[in-house]
């Protein structure tokens, strides 16, 4: 995992305003992007339609039950790299269903096992993110 400076200042910049920690969005912009490989839209978190943002449609998999099923979704489009940690963090920190995941702050480990089953079809999902935060160290990012 290569971690460009610039997605650590971004992840931390939308902590300072909504709190969501920056482990947990570098994490997130790993696994949907492949870190910086698979970036469509300026959208590294695969964040689907968004109020206020243009929307494109893009092909992707979703996992249904428990098979990975190829799909053409609606995604928001952001105007940059910097706009979408926001809108990502933002979505988080203010939609009703992540609610449950911002009680559960400052554990980060209740905080990702009770936002994945909502962000994310894939079962697994929380296993990969913890392992992906505790294998870069990333909660590192969750301090001033």
């Amino acid at each position: 995992m290569r971690l460009a400076p610039e997605w650590i200042a971004d992840a931390r910049a939308a902590m300072k305003k909504t709190h969501v920690p920056a482990s947990v969005s570098i994490a997130q912009f790993g696994i949907e992007s492949g870190w910086g490989k698979a970036i469509k839209g300026n959208n590294p978190f695969g964040i689907k339609h968004m109020s206020g943002f243009p929307d494109q449609i893009f092909h992707t998999h979703e996992e249904i039950h428990g098979k990975s099923v190829p799909e053409d979704l609606v995604f928001a489009v952001f105007p940059s790299i910097t706009e979408a940690f926001m809108a990502h963090a933002q979505l988080i920190a203010t939609r009703p269903q992540y609610a449950p995941a911002m009680r559960a702050l400052p554990n980060i480990e209740a905080f990702v096992r009770a936002l994945a089953p909502v962000y994310a079809t894939d079962h697994k999902y929380a296993d990969t993110m913890l392992a992906v935060i505790r294998s870069g160290n990333l909660t590192q990012y969750d301090k001033d």
